[in-house]
C-alpha cells in the first residue's frame, strides 16, 4: 500500500499546482478586463466633454451673431447700463488700488438671453444656453477722404460708434454647471 501512496502522492501535487496556475490566469484576465472597462470608460467620458464643448461653442457663437443684429438693425436701442445694454465702465485712474473688474465678470451684469434655444429641443440639448451683453465702447469722428466727387468739396466727417459684443454658452450639462463655459467677442462698428 505504500507503493499505491507513493504513485498517488506526485499526481496530487500537480493538481494543486494547476489549480493556483489557473487562478492566477483567472486574476490576470480580471485586472485586463478592469483595465478596459476603465479606460473606455475615460474615452466616453472626454468624448461627452468634448461634444459639450462644441455644443457651448456654437451657442455662443450664436449668441454673438443676435448681438450684431441687434447692432444692424436701422435704430439702434438706448444704452442704459441695463437690460445687457451698457456704456463704457473704464478703469477708475484716480484710484488704481481698487482692482478693475470687467463688465462681463461683474456679478450684477444683465445679460440678454439668446434666442437660438428657445424652441424644443431634444434633451440633453433642452439646457444648452447662450447670453450675450454689448458695451457702447467710443465714439469716434473720422474723416473720410476721396469719397465726394466734387474737386472743390471739403473733407466729410463720418462719426462711428464702436461696440464689444461679450457672448456665453454653456453646453448640454447646462447653465448651472460652470463648465464648460465659452466666452467670445467680437467689436463691432457702426
Amino acid at each position: 500500500m505504500s507503493a499505491a501512496l507513493r504513485a498517488l502522492s506526485p499526481r496530487r501535487k500537480q493538481q494543486g499546482a494547476v489549480l493556483v496556475v489557473g487562478l492566477v490566469v483567472l486574476l490576470v484576465l480580471t485586472l485586463l478586463s478592469l483595465s478596459s472597462i476603465r479606460s473606455t470608460s475615460l474615452e466616453e467620458r472626454m468624448t461627452n466633454n468634448t461634444q459639450d464643448l462644441q455644443i457651448a461653442f456654437q451657442l455662443a457663437e450664436a449668441a454673438l451673431r443676435e448681438g450684431e443684429e441687434l447692432l444692424q438693425q436701422p435704430v439702434v436701442p438706448v444704452f442704459n447700463n441695463a437690460t445687457g445694454l451698457y456704456k463704457y465702465d473704464p478703469p477708475d485712474t484716480d484710484n488704481p488700488q481698487i482692482p478693475y473688474v470687467p463688465l462681463w465678470k461683474r456679478s450684477s451684469t444683465q445679460w440678454i438671453n439668446s434666442t437660438v434655444m428657445q424652441t424644443a429641443a431634444p434633451p440633453p440639448l433642452d439646457r444648452a444656453h447662450g447670453q450675450y451683453l454689448i458695451e457702447q465702447l467710443a465714439v469716434t469722428d473720422a474723416a473720410s477722404p476721396g469719397e465726394s466727387l466734387a474737386a472743390d468739396s471739403a473733407t466729410e466727417v463720418r462719426t462711428f460708434v464702436i461696440y464689444r459684443i461679450t457672448a456665453r454658452g454653456w453646453g448640454a450639462t447646462g447653465r448651472d454647471n460652470p463648465e464648460p463655459m465659452v466666452l467670445l467677442q467680437s467689436t463691432f462698428r457702426r
